[in-house]
């Protein structure tokens, strides 16, 4: 049982003494997140939630609704917002890089936060792929699906690691150090409920303190959870995951 107490005050500890700020960081990367999304909302025509007013509820008034002022072909609009997501997906990468350096102790420079396009092919395919298992067995109800998300909880960690790594090993390596950890997980994301709700009322200004914070505390259950199993701390075996990963494969015993 990982001490979840003691992994929070550490990666706390960590977050402040962060050779290069932690929360400017954190502030660029929402800011470079606020720009894509706001040319997302310029080249879409509507939001998702005039559409659905415009749809369902006909008799309220949305003319006071801001629109985009942009009104571009559909294919056009949707090329742009997939280019927008997969932009977004590469440089969650370099986020976690950056975190990773500084729990190294490691002097990190903002330009860290695009490192993740020396390998932007496998990262979207990464995030793909991912999706697609999570989907599938989302389809079996929602709670094996639920699972699933915290079975491939690492793989993007494990490829931020070791950029020379498969796709699919990143994936089954997750799988495998994750076994045994899901509830743990499960309840660390529990803990913090209390911080995204006070995030929210302040508009997302309270992330740039609590976004590092829980992203370091993620990677420091990443760390220990690598030093107890073995995955992934040391070069892998043949006997500790499987070298793919089939929808119809047997389900884990445990959490």
């Amino acid at each position: 049982m990982l001490d979840r107490i003691q992994l929070k005050m550490e990666a706390r500890a960590i977050t402040k003494n962060a050779r290069v700020s932690a929360y400017l960081f954190t502030l660029l990367y929402l800011a470079i997140g606020l720009v894509l999304d706001s040319l997302d909302w310029l080249t879409s025509g509507s939001s998702d939630v005039l559409v659905y007013m415009e749809t369902y509820m006909p008799e309220v008034d949305v003319s006071f609704y801001p629109t985009s002022p942009l009104s571009l072909p559909p294919v056009v609009s949707g090329f742009i917002s997939i280019v927008v997501s997969l932009v977004a997906v590469v440089l969650s990468a370099g986020y976690i890089l950056y975190a990773m350096s500084v729990r190294k102790g490691l002097e990190t420079p903002y330009a860290t936060m695009f490192d993740g396009f020396l390998f932007a092919g496998k990262i979207i395919l990464l995030s793909i792929v991912q999706y697609i298992f999570i989907f599938l067995w989302s389809l079996l109800f929602i709670i094996p699906g639920f699972i699933a998300g915290y079975r491939y909880r690492f793989a993007l960690y494990n490829l931020c690691e070791n950029p020379e790594m498969g796709v699919m090993e990143a994936l089954n390596m997750s799988k495998a150090q994750t076994r045994g950890h899901k509830w743990e997980l499960f309840v660390l994301d529990l803990s913090w409920i209390g911080w995204n709700i006070l995030c929210t009322l302040t508009l997302g200004i309270l992330s740039i303190w609590i976004a590092p914070y829980i992203q370091q505390t993620d990677i420091g259950y990443f760390q220990a959870i690598k030093e107890m199993s073995g995955i992934g701390y040391q070069p892998p075996r043949d006997d500790q995951f499987h070298s793919d990963d089939r929808f119809d494969g047997p389900q884990e015993p445990r959490w």
